[in-house]
């Protein structure tokens, strides 16, 4: 054999561990769950819980709304407002009327923004904003919301809300702080609860310059609420405006939150321009092989009729993109957020119940309605158990008779494919799902 032959058959030899690492970097992540027949559907929804953006249609009178930079945002979001107990309990009843091939209702899986600033109501317009910080379930005064958290168990003994994290500000407080310093319309807007500034839409909480040890203690003020709130830990997360790095990643999976939601969408300052996408996608295809504790799911479904302004349209849309990803192998994990069900126009939110319900009432018997916990552990075990108010719902989606593992160590053997409701009985009641 000849050196060229040498080299020639060593060439082909690197090609072709070129293209097996390319297929192993752009493939999917390892599960062992087959998507196709599963047809599963989780519908995400951010921003539960916020402050913001506006408590009243009356907060806006008189104030210079260019100053506030409202520009910035997306004109929907200019009359966002925290839910009350009657767009919880509307959203609720949709919820309920869409059914999965299991029996089980749809289930919203709303990301919770667990903290805020408020100033009192009466104080000086012309002192500097004094702000107090709090957490839910206490509200501000100028977010009162009477019978809220009454709604909002309801939903969850329903079986058609399970809350998970999503973070404890969402911007950063010393950036309000400054600019109320700097612009006293923007303290003005502060005072009378609008959470709006320059450059809010930039604010990211969980961006690197700030230090680490903050980042962790308001990370444990927020679970600590979380749990309180909501009798149970959350287990799933997805970064306010989508901006976080590894650091944060670390933090996470620590504090038990090991399912990170919307990973295609992360913002990172390394991830801008056309380098920093070709090294985004590499780095995250590489995460979902390597990493051993954290499970990424992305979101290829939307459902945000409040910026489509067509309820129909919306709809559409989200059902070729549910089918598609159905196809395609995939579980169909549905954007939907807050600002589409809760907002100071009431033809808003009754537009997004619509379009939802419409999905819903298209896909109707056909799916498995699943949370980001379950879809995690099918993934990695291919089965699951989630609590609802009737017990346990176990699945197997392997192609063999498998047995689960319950909260108290219970085992149960479901055969392949086979959902199935279970006695609670014997389960530590603050867990929610697991293997």
């Amino acid at each position: 054999m000849t050196v060229r032959q040498i080299a020639a058959g060593l060439a082909a030899l690197a090609a072709v561990a070129m293209l097996l690492g390319i297929a192993l970097v752009l493939g999917g992540s390892p599960s062992l769950v087959d998507w196709r027949p599963a047809r599963a559907v989780v519908i995400e929804s951010d921003d539960w819980g916020l402050c913001g953006y506006v408590p009243a249609a009356t907060a806006l009178a008189g104030l210079d709304l260019a100053g506030l930079s409202t520009g910035e945002i997306p004109a929907a979001y200019l009359n966002s407002t925290l839910e009350d107990s009657a767009a919880v309990a509307a959203l609720a009843a949709v919820l309920a009327a869409g059914r999965g091939r299991d029996g089980g209702p749809a289930v919203l899986q709303p990301n919770y923004i667990m903290g805020w600033l408020a100033t009192p109501l009466e104080a000086d317009p012309a002192a500097r904003p004094e702000f107090r910080r709090g957490t839910l379930p206490g509200l501000p005064a100028a977010y009162a919301r009477p019978g809220l958290w009454r709604a909002v168990a309801d939903a969850v003994a329903a079986d058609v809300w399970y809350p998970e994290y999503h973070g404890l500000w969402h911007y950063v407080p010393e950036d309000r702080f400054a600019a109320c310093d700097h612009d006293a319309n923007v303290a003005s807007a502060a005072r009378r609860g609008i959470l709006l500034f320059p450059g809010s839409s930039r604010s990211y909480e969980l961006n690197d310059g700030r230090p680490l040890p903050t980042v962790a203690a308001e990370l444990a003020t927020g679970l600590s609420a979380f749990a309180g709130l909501f009798g149970r830990e959350p287990e799933a997360v997805i970064a306010p405006d989508y901006h976080w790095s590894r650091r944060h990643e670390r933090l996470w999976r620590d504090a038990g939150l090991t399912v990170v939601q919307s990973q295609r969408e992360q913002r990172h300052p390394d991830y801008e321009g056309r380098s920093g996408r070709l090294r985004k996608a590499l780095a995250r295809s590489l995460r979902r092989w390597s990493e051993q504790r954290l499970t990424y799911l992305d979101r290829n479904v939307r459902l945000e009729t409040a910026q489509i302004g067509d309820p129909a349209t919306a709809t559409d849309r989200a059902e070729r993109r549910v089918r598609r990803a159905w196809r395609r192998g995939e579980p169909a994990i549905v954007e939907s957020h807050r600002v589409n069900y809760a907002h100071l126009d009431p033809a808003v939110a009754s537009d997004g119940r619509a379009a939802l319900g419409a999905l819903l009432a298209a896909l109707d018997g056909e799916p498995l309605y699943l949370t980001d916990v379950e879809v995690a552990r099918l993934s990695r075990g291919g089965t699951s158990w989630r609590r609802t108010a009737d017990g346990l719902r176990v699945r197997n989606l392997t192609h063999a008779r498998r047995p689960v593992v319950l909260p108290g160590r219970r085992l149960v053997f479901l055969a392949a494919g086979e959902s199935r409701l279970v006695s609670a009985a014997g389960a530590d009641s603050p867990e929610q799902g697991g293997d």
